[in-house]
């Protein structure tokens, strides 16, 4: 296993050779509509990842779908998924072919390009940029870009991520089996049995992308092995038809609940203060 302290070093002299200016060699591996994947390697880096190495798109897509943002206080500090729905198995495809294909010594930088209506009319594009790795038993995400509206001027010239360097201010808020490395980057034992399962997610009429496990995770066993018959999940069901404002507040919660600042009983009381807030609770 990984340590606290390993992952930390070997983020650092990631950034270390990234910022020091390093001669990069750079390959293309995939260049198709909405998605270019590219492995990169820095002259002086003697870190030894491990790969190549297998892992399963659907798991891939599970794991991309279970990782959150904060965005920023301009912006609402609203909780969305870090990856839109529409792009999640595009990018879980191509990286899995990506880190079968990748040596030892290099990173995967992903570029996924989303086309949306604006207005209904104009074409607006977005991009969700990261780089990837997996250094022994942890799959590495260091997230630069979520859903980013491109300028016109730089459709042609994409923003190369970096590690180490935030040009979209956002937090990424880390589900079970995932452990920050800084603010926007991620370890992640990919290997967890949590990510066998597949998140209930849906998108409102207002466009918001929703998913239930957020509200219901701690209630998951952590892996197939550790259910326990006696302790089913006894969160009640979340109404139908409740606000986007009602599903933060309750996301938030859940927050409180994992990180352990909160009990089970006032977990509970406070979530029902919630719901019995929301409007849609009044028109029952």
């Amino acid at each position: 296993m990984i340590g606290r302290r390993s992952i930390a070093l070997v983020a650092l002299f990631a950034c270390a050779t990234t910022l020091a200016g390093c001669a990069t060699t750079r390959k293309t591996i995939i260049d198709r509509k909405g998605l270019r994947i590219q492995l990169i390697s820095k002259r002086g880096d003697d870190i030894e990842l491990n790969q190549p190495v297998t892992i399963a798109p659907v798991r891939l897509s599970h794991i991309l779908a279970r990782i959150d943002i904060r965005l920023a206080v301009k912006e609402g500090q609203q909780r969305v998924p870090a990856f839109h729905i529409d792009s999640l198995d595009s990018i879980a495809e191509g990286l899995a072919e990506a880190l079968h294909e990748a040596g030892p010594k290099q990173r995967i930088v992903v570029y996924s390009i989303r086309t949306d209506k604006h207005f209904g009319i104009f074409d607006m594009n977005y991009l969700t940029s990261f780089i990837a790795y997996v250094y022994q038993d942890k799959l590495f995400i260091h997230l630069s870009r979520s859903n980013w509206e491109i300028p016109p001027r730089k459709e042609d010239n994409l923003p190369e991520p970096k590690i180490g360097k935030f040009p979209v201010k956002f937090r990424i808020l880390p589900g079970k089996a995932m452990q920050l490395v800084d603010e926007q980057s991620l370890a992640i034992a990919w290997r967890d049995d949590i990510f066998k399962r597949a998140t209930a997610t849906r998108v409102t009429p207002s466009g918001q992308m929703v998913r239930k496990t957020i509200l219901m995770e701690s209630n998951e066993p952590d892996s197939e092995e550790a259910a326990e018959p006696a302790q089913p999940a006894t969160a009640p069901t979340i109404p139908a038809g409740v606000s986007a404002q009602t599903l933060r507040e309750l996301a938030d919660l859940e927050e409180q609940r994992q990180r352990g600042e909160i009990g089970e009983h006032d977990y509970e009381q406070k979530r029902n203060e919630i719901l019995a807030a929301d409007p849609a609770s009044g028109s029952d």
